[in-house]
């Protein structure tokens, strides 16, 4: 075979093999099923999956690369519009710097990277997550990519809750101490909320599309939400939660209602839109949705502080500093969620 011939049909079998279709999950519980798997350190559902001597660590490159192939597999099934809505949401978050933040601080992924009797094997994950969380924020620093002063808070306890425990790994005592002195000497963003972040502005507009279900700047959303609040009554609502953000008080406040399965671990695994809009909704609720919807803008967008945000819904809903407090911290954590109220709530122009 001359040269010219070997390379046509080298060619030839690069366009077929790139052609190639992924092969299509045989229904939506499968798909869903492997994204949980892979998810399982960050989102604890199956506890022997999370304690797996193979398990792939979050945002490694393994991780990411297996995440996409899922997405592409879903791609080539047949879905309901509201699946297809979240898929596509998911895959335009692939652009955006999560990556960069390997530790998503809603979930404490070394705890769960260990059983209570860990192996050595699972002390050999956990210290090589915890030095890759560590590189993975000093090449975000190159980029200006910084974690704001709530996530850095949280990072810091659940490191020195490790350091506390005393672990038998002292691999993973090394890495800790390390990490736990690089945390301390970390420089945070200016801004709590996504514009903080090189393409955030961009990261949250996505958010705001995908959960409110339509296409409004942040500033169009503030007119709207204006308009909306001068006409509804301020009524104190009824707040309960724990202290932890490990699933968002949006997916604790739709607990009652049917259940929509989908992708998200940060929707703990649930299409918040579709819930949102068949939830029975008081005054009270409505009106602690649109304070919380008008404060993630000001969060996410006009770059409220942690004091103004919990002024403002203090004023808006006379709560405690403690539920201002709680209810900023998963405002900042869980950006846009609130707007999956907005079909229910707002009326568009």
């Amino acid at each position: 075979m001359n040269k010219t011939r070997f390379l046509s049909v080298l060619f030839s079998f690069f366009l077929v093999a790139c052609s190639k279709q992924p092969v299509p999950f045989q229904n939506y519980d499968n798909a869903q099923a492997s994204i949980k798997a892979l998810n399982a350190p960050i989102k604890e559902t199956d506890n022997e999956t999370i304690v797996s001597e193979k398990v792939i660590l979050p945002f490694s490159t393994q991780y990411l690369t297996k995440r996409h192939r899922i997405y592409q597999r879903m791609q080539a099934m047949e879905l309901t519009t509201e699946q297809t809505n979240q898929l596509n949401y998911l895959i335009i978050a692939e652009r955006f710097p999560e990556r960069y933040f390997s530790w998503p601080v809603q979930s404490n992924v070394l705890n769960n990277l260990l059983s209570k009797s860990p192996t050595d094997a699972q002390f050999t994950n956990a210290a090589t997550w915890v030095k890759f969380t560590q590189d993975q924020l000093d090449s975000a620093l190159q980029s200006n990519l910084k974690l704001n002063k709530v996530e850095l808070g949280i990072m810091k306890d659940y490191v020195q809750s490790a350091l506390s425990a005393n672990y038998n790994s002292d691999d993973l005592k090394q890495q800790l101490k390390g990490f736990y002195n690089y945390l301390v000497n970390y420089k945070v963003r200016g801004s709590l909320g996504l514009r903080g972040l090189a393409n955030g502005s961009e990261w949250y507009q996505s958010k705001l599309n995908y959960f409110s279900g339509t296409v409004y700047s942040p500033l169009q959303w503030v007119e709207l939400l204006n308009e909306q609040i001068k006409t509804t009554t301020s009524t104190k609502p009824s707040l309960t939660y724990s202290q932890s953000h490990t699933v968002s008080f949006v997916s604790k406040f739709l607990k009652s209602t049917p259940i929509v399965q989908g992708l998200d671990w940060q929707t703990n695994y649930k299409i918040l839109p579709s819930m949102a809009s068949n939830a029975s909704l008081n005054p009270s609720d409505k009106n602690l949705m649109l304070a919380l919807m008008e404060t993630d803008v000001g969060i996410h967008y006009h770059a409220w502080t942690l004091p103004q945000a919990k002024v403002n819904l203090i004023k808006r809903l006379s709560v405690t500093e403690d539920d201002a407090q709680y209810l900023v911290e998963d405002i900042i954590l869980y950006p846009a969620q609130s707007f999956s109220f907005a079909q229910q709530i707002v009326s568009f122009k």
